[in-house]
């Protein structure tokens, strides 16, 4: 069953479904990245308030690695939502698999003390995660059909 719309293409309650879908799970991926976002900044404000003398700040920057894990793992489910279950884009579970896997390697690099690894590695994934955080509102565009029209 079919719908006729108004520019005289007929369209399908599963496609309408898959749709609204799409949007719904690109939703809540830009908003889980956003948040992801605003917390990679205050890491970097609670590693400055650290290094200034404030040592209760560790503290708190070692809750916000805890916090940005779990934030990046719903993104990372939420993406995958997104491409395989309503048919979306790649590049979001990318980006989310991407900031995930250095998140890792950035809280591993934390925990030996390693700040000649773990500030660089920072900084980047500040800047890759404000980068995803701009182009967030296309996430819930249908991805790549693998056709041309």
């Amino acid at each position: 069953m079919s719908a006729e719309v108004a520019d005289g293409n007929t369209t399908s309650p599963t496609a309408d479904g898959r749709d609204r879908r799409r949007r719904a799970y690109g939703r809540v991926y830009a908003v889980l990245m956003y948040v992801v976002a605003l917390a990679y900044f205050g890491q970097a404000v609670l590693a400055g308030q650290f290094m200034s003398g404030s040592y209760d700040a560790l503290r708190w920057h070692q809750y916000g690695a805890t916090f940005t894990d779990v934030l990046l793992f719903c993104s990372l489910v939420t993406a995958a939502l997104l491409r395989w279950h309503g048919k979306g884009k790649l590049w979001p579970f990318l980006a989310a698999l991407t900031l995930l896997l250095a998140n890792q390697a950035q809280n591993g690099a934390g925990a030996a003390r390693l700040l000649s690894l773990h500030i660089p590695l920072g900084v980047a994934m500040i800047a890759g995660a404000f980068l995803v955080a701009l182009r967030v509102r296309h996430a819930g565009e249908p991805g790549d059909t693998g056709t041309s029209a």
